[in-house]
């Protein structure tokens, strides 16, 4: 038989647990429980709003115990080189005429500065330079390139290689064009040529690649895309400062500058090697794409000249930083280093070297500089023994690779 409790004396608990049988709770525990779940979620999102509060307002103001107000940094370490890191020094300086002056090439002892509408002849000697007649040419004269080729009588003529946007104009010294290049398409936008023997080398900034064209205008090759298994990475170029060098070895000298580095091809188009790193420090390239532009010393060093802060500076063969040329303050202060506006950025330094004979026979190279901001062509001489220049490569000198090691 089956204890059963009497009606009459059920208790709180067993009404209570007779209701859970049937699936259903007190009407006061529902309200309780059901406060407590509103108390809850208005807390959680009073939390939630105060956290995204917080947050927004720290976006805004951020701590100034955490971080600055601002970020800035400073430049001032280097305006100043000690004096044994500088391996020359000034010898002259000349004024170019014209309200546009833009590259300079150096072909036999002659500077020709395109300026303008023309190609203005610097005659170059250990006592100063010598403004010749300007040449008037077709196009605005991005950059140029000169060269001596057989003519039809196999005599040695001078030939011009204009640069001017998408086109490339050739140009003989009578000042008859003789060639039109405008196969480079739309996007094309030429801005520095090499030339060796009868073959021409474009660094095209907009196409992203180098052409290698004959002397005819017969496109050869294409140089630079990007090829993962022969180890090239593809030539970087955020802003149109693409430039490349030649100085008979058989290898092309081309910069990549968003990678900042100089990269070695053959030319039919094989990475070879390369050199460079990004940074301040004196061995290495800074701001978004450097270096602007390159020039070759025969025994195979390189000036560098880099855009924002104007430095310019020697690398050995192998990447291994030398000297500066000059001190960067010498062409301006330091507060327009920092400017960003395109029209009031500083215009970009170009670079040339000759060679001077001394009187004893023998021979050494200067460098000329090229400052469009002041219009003048300034030349640099190595210097003097009495001067004596610590040309032991640096210990942050700038890494190399060969091709495997691009990517």
């Amino acid at each position: 038989m089956k204890y059963r409790v009497p009606d009459d004396r059920h208790t709180g608990f067993s009404r209570y647990t007779s209701q859970m049988d049937r699936g259903s709770l007190p009407s006061g525990i529902q309200r309780w429980e059901l406060l407590l779940m509103v108390v809850v979620v208005v807390a959680a999102a009073a939390v939630g709003a105060v956290a995204v509060w917080q947050y927004r307002n720290h976006l805004r103001n951020p701590s100034r115990d955490l971080k600055a107000e601002r970020f800035s940094y400073s430049l001032d370490l280097y305006q100043e080189i000690p004096p044994e890191r500088i391996g020359f020094e000034p010898a002259w300086q000349l004024a170019i005429p014209g309200d546009q002056i833009r590259r300079v090439t150096v072909f036999q002892n002659t500077a020709w500065v395109c300026a303008d509408q023309s190609l203005i002849p610097v005659a170059l000697t250990s006592e100063g330079g010598a403004v010749g007649s300007p040449m008037s040419v077709p196009v605005t004269p991005y950059c140029l390139a000169v060269a001596e080729w057989p003519d039809q009588d196999n005599r040695a003529e001078r030939y011009f290689v204009v640069g001017g946007g998408n086109q490339v104009l050739v140009i003989r010294e009578t000042g008859a064009v003789v060639g039109e290049w405008s196969f480079f398409g739309r996007k094309a936008n030429i801005t520095d040529l090499a030339i060796a023997d009868e073959d021409v080398f474009l660094a095209d900034a907009g196409n992203r690649v180098v052409h290698r064209v004959d002397r005819f205008g017969e496109k050869v090759a294409e140089i630079g895309h990007r090829d993962a298994e022969r180890g090239i990475l593809g030539f970087i170029i955020p802003s149109p400062y693409f430039s490349l060098a030649w100085n008979g070895d058989g290898l092309l000298r081309v910069v990549n500058p968003g990678v900042h580095r100089i990269e070695f091809y053959s030319p039919d188009g094989d990475l070879e090697t390369f050199w460079g790193k990004a940074g301040l420090d004196e061995a290495g390239f800074c701001g978004c794409c450097n270096p602007a532009r390159i020039a070759l010393l025969m025994d195979g060093r390189i000036v560098t000249v880099e855009k924002g802060i104007p430095r310019i500076k020697v690398y050995s063969p192998h990447g291994d930083f030398i000297c500066w040329v000059v001190l960067p303050s010498y062409f301006t202060g330091s507060a327009q280093w920092k400017e960003t506006r395109d029209q009031e950025r500083l215009p970009v330094l170009d670079v040339g070297v000759f060679q001077v004979v001394e009187d004893r026979g023998e021979g050494e190279e200067w460098i000329v500089i090229l400052d469009p901001a002041r219009k003048v062509l300034e030349a640099f001489r190595p210097k003097r023994p009495e001067e004596p220049n610590d040309k032991t490569p640096s210990s942050g000198a700038a890494s190399a690779g060969t091709p495997d090691e691009a990517h």
